[in-house]
């Protein structure tokens, strides 16, 4: 197995890993404990991070062409952000949602056929390009942390309506908190989706390619999820049902894009 791929199998494992001692944190009621999670999510992130970078060695250029190559990229952008972030939130319990949907998008990445293909040889490497296709996917990882968010609304609404008050409850963020968190993480993507196209222009693609039509839907979307949060059109759960069931998208157009 090449050794991008070890160190991918590897970070993996150190994800899966992570969520074991903030459950025991959980569970215990002593949320001082989760801290060892944090340290097992650095880990994983800094081997995924050597196989991005061995991964890139191997094709060339940053790899971003293959459907596996584009789910471990925005796996390593939404881990990325969850440590930029994670001040914002209980760094723990965000680790704990964010990790299973790191393993998750890596398990994909490895199942899809013809996974982590050669590239075609490439010439000159277009810098416009690179920052435009790594400032979308970045920008989706903004979404996938907004579905995550939005989950833990969730959550803690039903514990809430259940009166389920357990040691979980007490280590979720207040919720109009998340409320907040959801709204700053759909408006960072937004930016960053904006960026990206505005770098599209300058590179003359055609409007009618099937990356940049599926990149006009998913930020026509998830500007119209921004503006409801901001206008306070729906109540905060159903724009936190927006934000967890809105990923579905810009998860699909990836698949479609790269099988154009």
């Amino acid at each position: 197995m090449p050794l991008d791929r070890i160190l991918l199998a590897l970070s993996t494992l150190a994800f899966l890993a992570a969520v074991v001692p903030a459950v025991a944190a959980l569970r215990s009621g002593d949320w001082r404990r989760g801290g060892a999670q944090f340290l097992v999510m650095t880990v994983g992130f800094a081997l995924q991070t050597a196989a991005v970078y061995y991964r890139g060695q191997v094709v060339g250029q940053c790899p971003m062409k293959s459907v596996s190559d584009v789910l471990v990229f925005i796996a390593w952008s939404v881990v990325l952000l969850y440590f930029l972030v994670g001040p914002t939130f209980r760094v723990s319990l965000l680790g704990m949602f964010t990790a299973p949907l790191v393993v998750a998008m890596h398990g994909i990445a490895f199942a899809v056929p013809d996974a982590f293909p050669d590239y075609a040889a490439k010439g000159k490497i277009n810098a416009y390009v690179e920052m435009h296709a790594a400032l979308a996917l970045i920008a989706y990882a903004a979404f996938a942390l907004a579905c995550i968010t939005g989950v833990m609304y969730l959550l803690q609404e039903r514990f809430l309506k259940r009166h389920q008050i357990s040691g979980l409850f007490y280590q979720l963020p207040p919720i109009q908190g998340l409320a907040k968190v959801i709204q700053r993480l759909v408006w960072l993507g937004v930016v960053l989706l904006s960026a990206s196209l505005a770098i599209s222009v300058k590179l003359h693609t055609p409007v009618s390619h099937p990356h940049i039509i599926f990149a006009w839907i998913v930020w026509g979307l998830y500007t119209l999820i921004g503006l409801v949060i901001w206008r306070h059109t729906l109540s905060p759960r159903q724009t936190a049902w927006l934000a967890a069931v809105g990923f579905t998208l810009p998860f699909i157009s990836l698949w479609l894009v790269t099988h154009a």
